[in-house]
């Protein structure tokens, strides 16, 4: 049997996301990663945690972090 999935409203969306820009920007640097941030840093990336240069390819520049836009 199929079950029917109900479609998310853009509410949900919008908390979804902010979650989600929450879990992945750098408490200390601000700078969003395209990834989530390991709780075992207490969520800071790991430059700023222990110094280890991380590729500037894998966050978004701190002009950008401030700008978050909905997936949908």
């Amino acid at each position: 049997m199929a079950r029917s999935v109900r479609p998310m409203t853009l509410a949900k969306e919008a908390a979804l996301d902010a979650a989600t820009a929450a879990r992945s920007t750098c408490p200390i640097c601000r700078r969003r990663y395209h990834h989530v941030l390991p709780l075992r840093t207490i969520g800071s990336c790991l430059e700023c945690h222990d110094g280890t240069p991380v590729d500037p390819a894998s966050y978004s520049t701190s002009a950008a972090a401030g700008a978050h836009w909905l997936a949908a």
